[in-house]
């Protein structure tokens, strides 16, 4: 994988989810998915309000990092921006969610426009696994980590028609 392959399937990512947003009923934003009692329940706006947060969480940790590879960057499940957003995804509209998600794909595109082939094999200081190439930050935190919300929200509108 070199830096123009990430920004491309970045970029496909972001299309590929713009175009599931559009899939959504306004009605249904808030109706959460259907989970086994006991397993937390997300609704299609909790899925576009957590990729909104992540998308901007990462960017300004890429660029972070870029700027200092010594930098300590990553973050757990219980990170207070994370869940702070996570929280207030129920008081938001679809539009209002779309714009966020849009400009958030927006600031990490710009992020990563700044990433070069030199720039993936440097090691990281990731605070939950450790030291391990940028490549792998970018699989899990970037690409990755937009995959599987993208399949989340896919099952959700499908779950919700």
């Amino acid at each position: 994988m070199n830096a123009d392959e990430v920004r491309r399937r970045n970029g496909e990512l972001d299309d590929h989810l713009l175009s599931i947003v559009d899939l959504i009923d306004p009605r249904r934003l808030h109706v959460p998915e259907q989970k086994p009692e006991g397993v937390e329940a997300w609704s299609a706006a909790t899925v576009l309000a957590h990729v909104a947060e992540f998308s901007r969480f990462f960017a300004t940790e890429l660029r972070r990092l870029l700027a200092d590879p010594a930098v300590a960057v990553g973050r757990t499940h219980e990170h207070p921006e994370r869940l702070a957003a996570v929280a207030a995804a129920g008081s938001r509209s679809l539009d209002e969610l779309r714009a966020e998600v849009t400009a958030a794909f927006a600031n990490l595109a710009a992020a990563l426009d700044a990433l070069e082939d030199d720039h993936l094999a440097v090691r990281t200081n990731n605070r939950r696994y450790g030291p391990e190439p940028l490549t792998a930050f970018l699989d899990r935190y970037v690409l990755g980590h937009k995959q599987g919300h993208a399949q989340q929200l896919a099952d959700l509108v499908k779950e919700t028609r």
